[in-house]
């Protein structure tokens, strides 16, 4: 476990295994651990480097979070990948958002970007956002009832109970990451020229899923296949193997 300060926040990673640096960026309110699963694999022949973004368990704020989220969350990779050298990145869901975002500025950083089903609004087929908003309905109503509803909304119903671990993770992405990333939009332009090679994931069994339908619609923009991954949404943590198998066909494909 290594710490690196950034403005506003600590930053928390982790370095397993030798060979190219691999970094893996979890999505929502998720942390490193979400990887856990999938890294011992990667790290078989990879520097996999996972961390918590900047809010959630161990990578604490020093204050009250920026204005622009999505943007500190795409400095903190920056900043981290300064530390640990070019690698290619598997970031998923929200997480992808960053990426995107950090690939506008940042592209040098990257040799491939794995971008496992981004929910960029724009793609998101009709209907997919006429269900409750969930922001508004945290700051009214509070965590439990944010969490119910988002958790309806991934498909699960009724929620596990939530961990009062995760308590300040959830509140961080309904209050303030969640809304940033539904108000994204990416730099298609400045995508279709980046250096790094772009890799669109979409879950072989999410098919039809809002996040699988976003895929599609950002490959397509980027004049890109999108790349069928083992499992659903969260393949990596379901699906470990199978998803670290593809994943590791797919970088030594570039």
């Amino acid at each position: 476990m290594t710490t690196l300060a950034v403005p506003g926040a600590t930053i928390t990673y982790d370095v397993h295994g030798s060979g190219p640096v691999l970094l893996l960026v979890p999505g929502g309110p998720a942390d490193a651990a979400v990887f856990t699963a999938m890294r011992p694999l990667l790290a078989e022949d990879h520097s996999v480097v996972t961390y918590d973004p900047r809010g959630l368990s161990r990578s604490p704020l020093d204050g009250d979070p920026g204005p622009h989220p999505v943007r500190d969350h795409a400095e903190d990779v920056h900043r981290l990948l300064a530390e640990v050298g070019p690698a290619d990145v598997l970031a998923t869901s929200g997480g992808a958002i960053t990426l995107l975002e950090h690939l506008r500025h940042h592209a040098a950083d990257v040799r491939t970007a794995v971008l496992q089903e981004p929910p960029v609004t724009r793609y998101l087929p009709a209907g997919a956002l006429d269900g409750p908003d969930i922001p508004a309905l945290f700051h009214d109503q509070g965590l439990a009832a944010a969490y119910a509803a988002f958790m309806k909304t991934v498909g699960v119903d009724p929620a596990p109970p939530l961990d009062p671990h995760a308590e300040g993770n959830f509140a961080y992405f309904f209050g303030h990451l969640m809304p940033a990333i539904g108000a994204y939009e990416p730099d298609l332009d400045a995508l279709r020229a980046t250096p790094a090679r772009l890799v669109v994931a979409a879950g072989e069994e999410s098919a039809g899923l809002p996040a699988h339908q976003a895929a599609l619609g950002l490959a397509a923009d980027l004049g890109v296949a999108a790349v069928p991954f083992p499992g659903g949404h969260g393949g990596f943590a379901t699906e470990p193997e199978a998803f670290a198998a593809r994943l590791r066909e797919v970088l030594e494909g570039c």
